[in-house]
């Protein structure tokens, strides 16, 4: 086990099953141009304090954005993750939600649409998507649900849009701007 995974879990373990989820969800990999980052969260605002000062050992810090009430840190890792043919460069981290328990660990993962938002839905139709956030800031996002874990699907990836967010002066996002 590296140090990484030390800090944020058996992250090859969770692509692994993530992957095949997605997969086995009907989502054709093709799709995608980029698994651009993965979500580790955590259960307090002490635990987030505290794992954004140890991921800080293994990325630079992109930017700290409050989304949707609450800070979200990325970090461009040094030494990015590879896992078969994705090359993972971001780890996200956000604080927890006000008044809803959240288990400590990895979460999720981001893919970047190789074509635009509205291909994609129509294509897959006849999915069950969280579209509470397509309609937000510089990169819309849309979420579905997996048996274990969940991926959310968006335009850019997350390094670029921490740019434009501070390039932008962008301190605060929400859902439905």
């Amino acid at each position: 086990m590296n140090d990484l995974q030390a800090t944020i879990g058996d992250y090859h373990t969770f692509l692994k099953q993530i992957i095949t989820e997605i997969q086995g969800e009907g989502f054709d990999l093709a799709d995608f141009s980029q698994m651009d980052h993965m979500c580790y969260r955590v259960s307090s605002f002490e635990a987030y304090a505290t794992k954004k000062q140890e991921l800080a050992a293994f990325g630079r810090l992109l930017g700290e954005t409050q989304v949707n009430g609450r800070p979200i840190a990325t970090f461009r890792l040094f030494e990015p993750i590879r896992y078969e043919n994705w090359r993972i460069d971001a780890i996200e981290l956000p604080a927890p939600k006000e008044g809803i328990e959240t288990v400590e660990g990895l979460e999720h993962v981001e893919l970047v649409l190789l074509d635009d938002k509205e291909d994609f839905l129509k294509k897959y139709s006849y999915k069950q998507f969280d579209m509470r956030s397509a309609d937000r800031g510089i990169n819309p996002e849309i979420g579905f649900k997996l048996p274990t874990y969940t991926v959310k699907f968006h335009l850019l990836n997350l390094p670029t849009v921490v740019y434009l967010e501070n390039k932008l002066g962008i301190r605060d996002v929400r859902d439905s701007q």
